[in-house]
């Protein structure tokens, strides 16, 4: 995929950037663009013994994941917490789906599993769309199935071994398709250094800041609370204590650029609201206003870290993460358990994503087209490594 950069002036942002059209898949491969999926890796280092997009087990994605290394998604559904991909999936490595996912419905729509080396697909697992590998691996009592009617194919090109599996399509060699690797965005220049900004003590707490460059952002406290609005903040780096919630007011229309030279570390239970359009003039919980996701943007040189939350008491986050690091130690991008994100997670390195959450790309209106650092990102109508997991 191609992205245009969009010219910041004076620290800025100034402008939409246009996305590039993805280009048309051709015999060799299929080209996706970067802004088609909820989740995805570069892949930039190679994590020995893990997987660059790592998705924890109970986890319900509606969107497309991918990778342009190695994809795991586990599987496991349990009460109020399915294992459930709507959405297709791309592998430039390996692929390994868990025991009784489901990717799609029988109802469709139609998806599609590409994966470049070996596909590996655990027992009881069904997939309602297409599955084309290099060595493709069905687990006992998988589903291969169509979808609307339609579909339920396996390609593969060196191996092929079905297990006991179901297929209910066609079974053929070579595989005709390949996923065509993504050129992740260079990391946005720029810098931060200003004054250090501590939420004031006490429990219940807040601290409201005008867009500009400052130092370590950080709490006092657990249960406080920071208010932002629209346009561009830089900081060294976010440091947040247990029950924080971040407030944005985007009634300008206008979105929030969220740029840090460090690291954003945020401890349990984190929530995020909104003030804009569609919600009354109040401030809401991103999952009632998920269209105002499409307004908010944080990248980081460093790596995003949240922590996990309580069956009772998820996490609710959401906008687009770009982590642009590139290093081998740990994932750029780590999330926690019990997550409700609206948006988009992308990651120049890996990814990964503990287990109980919900990934969804909200569906505006009209389509958003952000030009934002050296990222662009459009929200449309398509949401370790060896870790133990729940």
């Amino acid at each position: 995929v191609s992205v245009r950069l969009a010219s910041l002036s004076c620290g800025m942002w100034v402008g939409l950037a246009m996305l590039a059209v993805a280009e048309t898949a051709s015999a060799a491969g299929v080209t996706v663009s970067l802004s088609d999926f909820v989740i995805f890796s570069g892949g930039g280092v190679t994590f020995s013994g893990g997987d660059e997009t790592s998705i924890g087990g109970h986890t319900l994605v509606n969107g497309n994941i991918g990778s342009d290394q190695d994809v795991f998604m586990q599987g496991n559904p349990v009460l109020n917490y399915p294992a459930q991909l709507n959405g297709s999936a791309y592998a430039g490595g390996n692929l390994t789906f868990g025991q009784d996912l489901t990717v799609g419905s029988a109802a469709g729509p139609l998806w599609e599993v590409v994966v470049n080396g070996s596909a590996s697909i655990g027992g009881g697992a069904n997939i309602y769309g297409n599955l084309y590998g290099d060595a493709v691996t069905l687990g006992q009592s998988t589903g291969i199935r169509k979808a609307g009617g339609i579909g339920g194919n396996v390609e593969y090109t060196t191996s092929y071994s079905p297990s006991t599996a179901t297929v209910e399509g066609s079974a053929t060699s070579p595989s005709t398709k390949t996923f065509n690797l993504i050129n992740m965005p260079a990391a946005t220049a720029f810098t931060a250094g200003g004054a250090n900004q501590t939420v004031p003590a006490g429990s219940g707490s807040s601290l409201t800041l005008a867009p500009g460059t400052y130092g370590t952002l950080a709490t006092s406290a657990q249960n406080q609370a920071v208010n932002l609005s629209s346009g561009n903040y830089y900081f060294d780096a976010v440091t947040a204590q247990g029950g924080f919630t971040l407030k944005i007011d985007l009634t300008s229309g206008n979105p929030v650029n969220l740029y840090l030279v460090g690291n954003a570390t945020f401890a349990q239970q984190n929530t995020l609201m909104v003030k804009g359009t569609g919600t009354g003039g109040a401030f809401v919980s991103i999952n009632q206003a998920p269209q105002l996701a499409a307004l908010i943007y944080l990248e980081t040189h460093g790596r995003f870290i949240m922590g996990g939350a309580t069956d009772g008491n998820h996490n609710i986050w959401g906008g687009t993460v770009y982590a642009s690091l590139l290093e081998a130690a740990s994932a750029e991008v780590s999330i926690g358990q019990y997550m409700d994100w609206y948006g988009k997670i992308y990651a120049l390195d890996s990814i990964d994503i503990a287990d109980h959450g919900n990934y969804n790309v909200p569906e505006p209106g009209t389509l958003a087209l952000l030009g934002l650092g050296g990222l662009v990102v459009a929200l449309g109508r398509r949401r370790s490594r060896i870790f133990v997991r729940r």
